[in-house]
């Protein structure tokens, strides 16, 4: 026999929705751990409980390393977007201007803009 299906809403009554949550803490932090080792990754897991108890987990870093990675990426990615976007304001080639390239340039457009975009993501990886 299984199991049955658990109606995914909020649990009322709040001694049990603590009991809930501290059950299923536990196999989302061990599903953290599976997928950090099985895929080789940084994994940062932050958690409150109902009663305000701070829970965390990382692996293989520590969580501020893991979250001062993520803050670097995140600004790395804005800049990257916005060099884009400003390269792509300056063209004289009519991107913006309405006017409609052949398609030889556009395919050189992308390559260069996908090039660039690989750059970066080389970058964010350091």
């Amino acid at each position: 026999m299984g199991r049955n299906k658990v109606p995914i809403k909020r649990i009322a009554d709040k001694t049990t929705r603590q009991v809930t949550f501290s059950k299923r803490r536990s196999g989302l932090i061990k599903k953290a751990y599976e997928l950090s080792v099985l895929c080789d990754i940084d994994v940062a897991l932050i958690m409150f409980s109902p009663s305000g108890k701070l829970s965390n987990f990382s692996r293989p870093r520590r969580i501020e390393d893991v979250l001062i990675r993520y803050l670097r990426y995140e600004e790395q990615e804005k800049k990257a977007e916005e060099q884009l976007k400003e390269q792509l304001k300056d063209r004289k080639d009519g991107v913006y201007s309405g006017v409609i390239p052949n398609k030889e340039h556009l395919i050189s457009i992308l390559e260069e803009l996908k090039a660039q975009a690989d750059k970066v993501t080389q970058a964010s990886r350091l």
